[in-house]
Parts: structure tokens; sequence; C-alpha cells
């Protein structure tokens, strides 16, 4: 009997060891298998990144960043009352301090900050979750000199901030405090809330010319019955598209597309309490903090210089997980590889018998308008009789730009919806990366570049995670019929809020960018068949404003890092 009886106590403690090892040390479901919203996709285990020796002394390798926003859940589950807000990251208070501010600093080092942040009374937060927005800008304006600190947040209220010194002279640091925890917490609800935002298609009969208008939604609806949806998804990219059925008009007819932008922000708006919209404003909101010492800080030339030689903008040269470089002069310096500067006949070789396949938001079309200014290119029109203006079905538009001379093609689409564009398209223009993907040919004179991010801040980040594992298949696919294809992707960068207006915010917080950013970094971290074009710490430090369509000197060294994989020599 007693022996049975050590025999039940030593099964539950068993039990008990395997349910605290699962709960402490269960993976991240991106890394495994991902049972999202949409469709259920096998995934290859992620490789761990390996921290090697720096291949230059200016780049500096920083740990994979702990993501920290759901400690604050134990501490404030929403921003209800007075007492709550009193809680709250409050700038005025949170405490910046340059670490061995007496040190002497040289080139090459690396100034560390210290963050603790503090809320409206002064205490310390124990918890973390708080976007920074981290800049360090010459003093000298002549340098014109800027480049992004990495906050390391240590969930317990505390941060550090690193700043590689890339330049000789005064620099000042800046910090920004872009939104408390608490704000986080609201934009993490409020963004895994399904079809938030409103999207409309049309029907048309096309010879009666009868129409009907429907909501259309990105995200399954559980509330809409399978006999009253039109069910345009496509499961094996991951992609969902359903809308309401029309009465009297069939599926096929779906025609034009469009986002309700009014709607959409009223929506998103209701899902906030009166006390949490307040932290969306001011002092709360993308306020700069004091930084102690005030004065600049004098950097010196490195104490034993040595010649500074890059290596070539390879496949090789990984960009995630390192500083990626500076400003100087209005001019991107990688840290990472020879970036070349371009002048229009190094860009007419370098794209010379090449065809590059672009897709994805307006963003990434910038870089195809510039190419057309600076080649020049000529637009031709890919529109076939069965595509005229009117006809429901029609395939998908390619903006195709050539130069006859030096054999140039530069073709350019659109992503799938979700598509935040107020004006009506029509929904077979737009295609999925994937599909796009799997129609190249490829070769050694093929070239793509994707960049996926802008339209989807407002969903639930699985969307994006799950679409990007679906481009990633199609990628590899690629790459086994035509090992010589060079494929790029990129990430977001930051952009404008008009006026500090919440509606932008809710959905299209740099907070959110950020998030794509790093999904697209943890997809396609060390895969060797994509080089990623980390533009994020470009856009944090840029000398311009900050646009989701950004100016002309961001859009030509984006294109600079391009080409320098393209055609790393001369």
């Amino acid at each position: 009997m007693a022996q049975t009886r050590m025999s039940v106590v030593f099964a539950v403690l068993v039990a008990v060891v395997i349910l605290l090892t699962a709960k402490f040390f269960a993976l991240p479901r991106a890394y495994f298998g991902i049972t999202n919203s949409w469709h259920q996709i096998e995934l290859v285990p992620s490789p761990k990144r390996k921290l090697t020796k720096t291949p230059h002394p200016e780049i500096v390798a920083f740990p994979i960043k702990v993501s920290c926003l759901y400690n604050t859940g134990d501490k404030l589950e929403k921003v209800t009352t007075q007492s709550d807000l009193d809680q709250v990251t409050y700038p005025g208070y949170t405490d910046v301090t340059v670490l061995s501010k007496d040190n002497v600093y040289h080139r090459g080092d690396v100034l560390t900050v210290r963050v603790v942040a503090r809320d409206k009374k002064g205490r310390p937060k124990t918890y973390g979750g708080d976007f920074f927005r981290a800049r360090l800008v010459s003093s000298d304006r002549s340098l014109q000199a800027s480049s992004a600190g990495h906050v390391t947040d240590h969930c317990n209220g505390t941060y550090t901030v690193q700043f590689p010194l890339y330049w000789v002279g005064g620099v000042s640091i800046k910090i920004q405090l872009v939104h408390p925890s608490e704000a986080v917490q609201v934009l993490q609800r409020t963004r895994e809330t399904p079809n938030k935002r409103f999207f409309f298609c049309s029907f048309v009969d096309v010879k009666t010319k009868s129409t009907e208008s429907r909501q259309c939604f990105s995200s399954p609806n559980p509330s809409l019955p399978p006999q009253q949806q039109c069910d345009f998804s496509k499961r094996e990219v991951n992609g969902t598209w359903i809308c309401e059925k029309p009465k009297k008009l069939p599926c096929s007819s779906i025609s034009m597309c469009r986002f309700d932008a009014d709607k959409s922000w009223k929506r998103a708006a209701r899902l906030l309490s009166g006390k949490e919209i307040k932290v969306f404003q001011k002092p709360y909101l993308e306020t700069e903090l004091k930084v102690d010492p005030k004065e600049p800080i004098r950097v010196l030339e490195a104490e034993l210089t040595t010649p500074q030689h890059l290596p070539a903008c390879t496949g090789d040269a990984r960009e995630s997980g390192v500083t990626l470089g500076h400003w100087s002069a209005k001019v991107w310096k990688s840290s990472v590889c020879n970036v070349r500067v371009f002048a229009k006949e190094d860009i007419r070789r370098c794209l010379a018998n090449k065809t590059v396949h672009t897709q994805g938001d307006s963003s990434q079309f910038q870089w195809c308008k510039r190419l057309t200014e600076v080649i020049p290119l000529s637009k031709t029109d890919t529109m076939g009789p069965e595509a005229k203006v009117g006809t429901p079905q029609r395939p998908p538009h390619v903006r195709v730009y050539d130069n006859d001379q030096w054999n140039i093609s530069v073709r350019w689409q659109w992503h799938h919806y979700p598509v935040q564009i107020t004006d009506w398209h029509y929904f077979n223009d737009f295609s999925y990366t994937a599909d796009v993907l799997d129609s190249i040919r490829g070769g050694q004179n093929t070239v793509v570049v994707l960049g996926l991010w802008a339209h989807f801040t407002a969903e639930p980040l699985d969307m994006i995670r799950s679409r990007m594992y679906a481009i990633r298949a199609a990628i590899h696919r690629l790459k086994r019929r035509s090992p010589d294809t060079q494929v790029f992707v990129r990430t977001g960068t930051t952009r404008e809020h008009n006026k500090g207006m919440l509606k932008y915010y809710l959905l299209g917080s740099d907070w959110m960018a950020y998030q794509i950013t790093e999904v697209i970094r943890e997809v396609f971290r060390a895969d060797p068949d994509v080089v990623v074009l980390d533009t994020w710490d470009m856009s944090v430090c840029q000398p311009g404003k900050d646009h989701v369509h950004a100016d002309q000197t961001m859009v030509n060294s984006e294109l600079y890092r391009l080409l320098s994989h393209i055609c790393p020599t001369n």
C-alpha cells in the first residue's frame, strides 16, 4: 500500500514538473506552427542567431530584443481612473543619465545612457514596455551627422540606450518618449482586434450595369454565416478576404474596392476609454526627455586609427542585429558594408540588361518612381482589351517601365488586400506576393524587391507574420528554380502623424510599424536566400521629416543600399 502511495506521489510530482516546464520554457508561436485567425501554416523552426566577431571595428552587435509588453498587464489592466493615469510613465520625471560621463570618448566607442522611467508622482516604474526613440546628432551643424540609439528594455522600468560613436566632434543625445507602456498596451489591444477597419467592394453586372456594394473583411467574421459570404481567401498564401454576399449578383461579379477612413477611425476610437485617450496626448505623447548632462559630449579621434575597409555588399553582409550606420551630409554611411553613392550613369550600368520586379505599398513604389527619373524609364501600358474600364474580371495590373537603350525593365505591382486606399480600385489589380514570386522565371539578371508594411500596421500581427512566412516559402521555390536571382525584403520606417490626431496612432503608430519590422527580421533572420534591407534606423535619425513617403534624401540612400548589393563593385 505504501509503495502504491509513493508511486502516486511520484507521478503527481512528475506531472507538476512537466507543466511548469511547459509554462516557463514554451517557445513563441512563430517558431514552430502558427494557428492564427486565418489559416494554419507549418513553419520551419527559426534558427537562433549567433553573434559572431564583428567584421569591422565600427559594427557593434546587440542582443536580440526581449519584449516586456505583457509585464504591464499584471500591473494595470486598463486606464480608467485618475489613479491609473497617475501610474503612467511621465516624461517630466523620467531620468536620463549618461553612464561614465566623465570618460574621454573616441570615435568607435559606444556611449551608454540609462533611462529610469517614473510616473506622475515621481515613483520609479517597476515594469517595462515604454517605447522610446533615441538619436545622436552632431552639435556642429556643418557635419549634418546623426545616428540611431539602440534601446534595451530591462522589464523593470529601467532601460539602457547604446550609441556607437561614428564621427569626431560634439554630439547631443536626443531621447523621445514616443508612447508610455500603458499606451503601448492600448495599441496592442486595438491592433489585435480584427476587422476594425471598414472596407467595401462593389459587385457589378456587366450587361445590366446593376451594382451592389457590400462590406468586406480582412479577417474571418464569425457573425457572418457561410451562406452569406463571398470568400475570396487564398489559403496557400495565407490571404483572407471575405465580403458580404450580394442579394442578386454572384460573387464572381466583384469589381472595385475601397477603404472607408472615417468609419474605420471612429470604430478604432470606440475601443478606448476616456482616460486611455489621454495617454495619446501631451505630455505623454512624443515628448523629448531631459538628458544629464545637457552639454554636448566631445568625441575625439580614435587613439589607434586603422584603415576603414568595409566589405563589399554581398549576400554575406547580413544587416540584422547590428548598428547599421549613420547619416553624414544627407548621405547614409553604412557600418556593415561599402554602400556606394551612385551617379546616374552608374545606375544605368548597374541595372543594364536586368529586370527588377518590385511589389509592396506606395512607399516601395517611390523607389520605382525615382528610378524612372534618373535612368530614365518610359511607362508601358500592360492593360489588354480584356481589362477595359468597367470590366470586373481583369488580370492583375503590372506597371512596366523600360529603357531600350540599356535594356532595363522595372515592374511594379501592389500587394493584395488589405490596402488602405480611399479611392475605388479594381479588386483584381492586386496580387498576392507569393503568387507573383511563383510566376517569376528568375536568373542572374533578375532582381526582386519586396516592401510590405504600411497597410498592415492596423491588423493583428499574425496576419503579416503568416503572410511573410508564405512569401519566404515562395522565395525558396524561386531560388531553387533560379539560384542566381537576387531577392531583397525591406523593413518599415517611421511616418508622420498629422497634428497628433488620435486616429493616426491607432491605425499607424510607429510602434506598430516597428513591430512589423521586428517580424520581418524574425522571419528572414539568417535566411541565405534573402537580403533584408533594414531601413528602420535610417528613418529614426533621418535628416528630413518623418513621412510614410520619405523625401528624396531618404529614397536616394535606400536605393544606394539596394544598388550596392546588386553591383557591389564598380
